[in-house]
C-alpha cells in the first residue's frame, strides 16, 4: 500500500483543479455550440421566409406577364381584324368612287 506523502495531496489538488478547468470549459463550449445552432436555425429560418416571399412574387410576377402577353396578343388580332375592315372599307369607298365618276 501506497503511503500519502504531503506532496501527493497537493499533487491531488492540483489534478482536481485541472479536472474542474476542464470540466468548465467543457460546459462554456456546450453553451457556445448551443447558441451557435440557434444562430444557424434562427438565419435557416429567415433564409426560408425570404425564399418563399421571393418566390411568390416571382409566381407573382409570372402571371402578370402571361396575363399581358394575352392582352398583346388579343390587341395584335383586334389591330389585325381593324385593318381588314379599313381595306375593305376603301376598296368599298374606291369602287364607289370609280363607279360614280363613270356615271
Amino acid at each position: 500500500m501506497r503511503r500519502t506523502n504531503p506532496g501527493d495531496s497537493s499533487e491531488l489538488r492540483a489534478l482536481q483543479a485541472r479536472a474542474t478547468n476542464a470540466e468548465r470549459r467543457l460546459t462554456n463550449a456546450q453553451n457556445l455550440l448551443a447558441s451557435a445552432e440557434e444562430k444557424v436555425a434562427s438565419m435557416n429560418q429567415k433564409t426560408t421566409d425570404a425564399d418563399t416571399k421571393w418566390e411568390s412574387r416571382v409566381k407573382e410576377f409570372e402571371s402578370r406577364m402571361r396575363a399581358a402577353e394575352e392582352r398583346v396578343k388579343r390587341e395584335k388580332q383586334g389591330a389585325k381584324e381593324r385593318v381588314n375592315e379599313l381595306e375593305k372599307q376603301i376598296k368599298y369607298t374606291a369602287c364607289d368612287f370609280s363607279s360614280a365618276t363613270l356615271c
